[in-house]
Formats: C-alpha cells, structure tokens, sequence
C-alpha cells in the first residue's frame, strides 16, 4: 500500500542521515584539502616556507642551525691562523670563537635579507616540485642524490659565510652534503606515492561528496526544504569550528612531541602556526558559506520577518530578473576574485556552491510569484507605514489607558470600586484569590457601594460649589 504521509514528514529519518552525513564529509574535506595542498601544492608550500624564514624566531633557529654547520665543516681557527700576521695567531682559536657569536648575529640579520629570503623561496621550489612531480609519477628518475629527495641549505651556508668574510676559503672545503636536508628516501617513495595517491581522492571524495549528500537531503525534504539548507548550514559552520579546534589541539600535541628543548618550542609554535594557517582560512570559509545557507534558510522559512523580506522583493524578482542575474553574476565573480580557487577541486566546489545559489534564486523567484502574484514595487513599504501608524496608535492607547489608572482620584467613586471587582475577578480566575476569599470581598466592596452611593446622591453639586440657589429675595 502506498503511504500516505505527508512529503515533508515520508522522509524525515533519511533526510537528518543525509544532512548528518554532509556535514561530517565537510569537516573531513577541510582537512584532507588542507593537507592536499599544503603538501602538494607547490606555491603554497613556497609560500609557507617563505613566511616560515620570515617570522625572527624561526629565521634565528635557523641561523644557529647554520652556523653549527659552518664550524662543524670548516676549521675555522686554522683558517684564521693562516691570515692574520705572524705575531697575531696565537689569538686564531679565541678569535675563531669570537667570531662564533658575531657569525650567529651576522647569520640572524641575513636571513631576514630579501637576498637570502630570496635563495630559500627558490630552494624550497626546487626540492618540492622535484617531490611532486615523484610522488605524482611525472619523473623518470627518483631524484639527482642517490635517491633522495633533499632540501639543500649549502647556498644559504654560502650567503652566511660571505657575510662574515669566509666565502671564499668555505666555498671549497664545504663537503658536498653541507646544509641538505632529507626530505625522502627511495624506500619511502613507493609508501608516499600510495599515499598521495589515497590524500587526492578522499579530498575529493570529502569535498564534492559533502554537497552531493546535501543535494540528495533536500530533494527529499519537499515541502520543507529550508529545514535542510538551516541545518547543512549549522553543520557547516560546526565543521569549521571543529576543524579550528583540530587545529590547537593538535598543534600543543605536536609542539610538546618535536620541542624536546626549551629553547626549540617557541619556533616549534610559530612554525606549526603558520603551516596551519591555510587550515585556519581553510576553516573560516567554510564557516562564512555555512552563514550564507543558514541566511538563505531563513529567506525560505515561514517566518514573519521572512515572509515581508520575500514580499519587498517579489516586484524586483518578477518584473526585473535581468538586473537580478546581472547582481548574482557580479557577486559569483567576485568571490571567485577574493577566494581565487588553488586548483581544479577548489574550483569545482567553488563553481558548485555558485550553481546550489543559482538554483536557490530560481526556487526563490518562483515562490515569491506565488505568494504575492499582485504586488508592486512600494507596496511592502506603504504597508511598513502603515503597520508603524497602528503600532503607535496602540502605544499610544496603552500610555493613554496607564495615564488614567494614574489618575483614579478624578474618576467617580463608584468606578474605581467597580474596577476593583473586576481585579478580584482576575485574581480569582488566576488562582490567587479562592472562591470564598473572592465572595467576602465582593461583598464588602459592594457593602461599600450600598453605602457611599447613596451618600453620592445625596452630595451637592460640583459645579455650583455645594450650594443650593436661595428663595430668599
């Protein structure tokens, strides 16, 4: 037998799956295209790299590192004893030491050079597209050091040593393996190809998969397709918070595992900071779309602010739909310019959630046709007028209607008590008064009436002073 069921509810248990699902696939796109472009994307790995030397910390870590590397492959005091004069090298190997401390100071400043800045950037381009193009099977061969990918330093050991005055003796007697850092080895390779292999397809497996779920929530939720597009929306912006919160966790988890020595860990933070810093933009876009769903949820909802939002546009979308495609084609292109895509799956996603809008607009044109078929442009705003005239007559009659209670003295005698029956009245429907306390006061206010009524009848007039007119002549 067929169900009977409504759409909105035929559905219901699939639909939250749905939406449950998407909104986990969003967290995991976040960090598997974190780590997919961070570690494949060649600019991006320069660029982090470059802002890795940039920041002093890290830079005067590194120029420790470099000159442990000079003095480690260079007799520095022998070279001294060479050059200075006969009478003067007794004093080689305390100036070798000397000089320890001014090349360390020397080596801090020129790594904060644009030259040596320079030769880094260009460095790290080098090591990582060779690594990519491996990992990617693009190179026929593992790599031009025996089967190692590596970071070779000896240029920045080089621009060190003219700094301090020993290029010259240092660009000879360097072995050839100064200052290269071991990014991979052959055996590593096959293990890391599998694995770039594997990173490349759940990204786009997480990423894409996210708004297919979405897609396939909302074609079943008919009838309350807003509920859907609300909660993908909350769900994206708890994805980003969830993948921020990675974030710090991992990065104390990290730090406290690399930073082994006290003087290490603050190099340790900001490098993890700023190789993380794609995550964290990463993670704030995805938030910043999860705000525009749950906006355009509440556009489609049956809300009373929605509802006169959709009747202020209803003329514009039916009479105007060129000036409001023109708008949405303005708007896509100048996200695509502020959030440019880094590759084919961030474009694809990009272009995605631009068609899930496109669609919105359309859904949205054609249900504000249906709801106010006869408005026209300022209508919405003569009813605003309006509704704002009735609400500050209504004000006004309740300020009106306190300013008498104020005023009670003025009033007969016989309406304030009548008035407070009608309090007791309340008070007994409310509970607070029962229903014997209720009749002892009504029968005292109304003792009360008996007796002050006739006196008020009795009372001379007001308005001739309390005198009755003479007969006398």
């Amino acid at each position: 037998m067929a169900s009977t069921a409504p759409p909105e509810t035929r559905h219901r248990i699939p639909v939250r799956i749905l939406v449950v699902a998407a909104s986990i696939f969003a967290f995991l796109g976040i960090l598997t295209t974190w780590i997919d472009r961070q570690a494949l994307d060649t600019n991006e790995w320069v660029g982090t790299s470059g802002k890795l030397l940039e920041d002093k910390a890290i830079s005067d870590a590194l120029a420790v590192y470099a000159v442990d590397q000079l003095y480690a492959n260079v007799d520095v005091s022998a070279t001294l004893h060479k050059r200075l004069p006969h009478d003067l090298q007794p004093i080689a190997a305390p100036a070798a030491a000397g000089i320890r401390g001014i090349a360390t100071t020397a080596a801090e400043q020129a790594l904060q050079s644009p030259r040596v800045q320079t030769v880094w950037k260009q460095t790290n381009r080098v090591a990582h597209t060779n690594l990519v193009q491996i990992l990617e099977g693009k190179s026929s061969t593992v790599s031009s050091s025996q089967g190692k990918v590596v970071l070779n330093l000896r240029p920045v050991v080089l621009q060190l040593a003219d700094r301090v005055g020993l290029k010259k003796q240092v660009n000879d007697r360097l072995p050839a393996d100064v200052g290269q850092l071991e990014v991979a080895d052959s055996k590593q390779l096959d293990t890391a190809k599998t694995v770039t292999q594997l990173l490349e397809g759940l990204a786009w497996l997480f990423s894409i998969g996210s708004l297919v779920l979405f897609v396939g929530a909302a074609y079943l939720a008919k009838g309350r397709r807003w509920v859907v597009v609300l909660g993908y929306g909350i769900g994206l912006v708890a994805a980003g918070l969830a993948a921020i919160a990675v974030r710090s966790v991992a990065g104390n988890f990290i730090v406290d595992q690399l930073a082994t020595a006290e003087e290490a860990r603050v190099p340790a933070e900001h490098a993890w900071n700023i190789a993380t810093s794609l995550l964290q933009s990463i993670s704030t876009s995805v938030i910043a779309v999860g705000v525009l769903f749950t906006v355009a949820a509440f556009l489609d909802s049956p809300a009373r602010g929605a509802i006169t939002i959709r009747e202020a546009l209803a003329p514009t979308l039916r009479e105007r739909p060129a000036i409001v495609w023109s708008i949405f084609a303005a708007v896509s292109l100048l996200v695509l310019i502020i959030w440019p895509p880094g590759g084919t799956r961030q474009l694809v996603v990009i272009l995605s959630v631009i068609a899930l809008a496109a669609a919105g607009l359309v859904a949205l044109r054609r249900r504000t046709a249906v709801e106010f078929p006869g408005v026209n442009r300022g209508d919405w705003m003569r009813d605003m007028r309006a509704r704002a005239r009735r609400a500050s007559a209504e004000t006004g009659r309740r300020i009106g209607s306190a300013m008498r209670e104020l005023t009670d003295d003025d009033r007969h005698p016989d309406d304030a008590r009548l008035d407070r029956l009608e309090r007791l009245g309340e008070l007994k429907e409310k509970g607070v008064l029962t229903a014997a306390e209720f009749r002892e006061q009504k029968k005292k206010i109304l003792a009360d009436l008996a007796v002050n009524g006739g006196q008020s009848s009795k009372a001379p007039s007001a308005k001739s002073g309390g005198l009755t007119p003479s007969t006398k002549s």
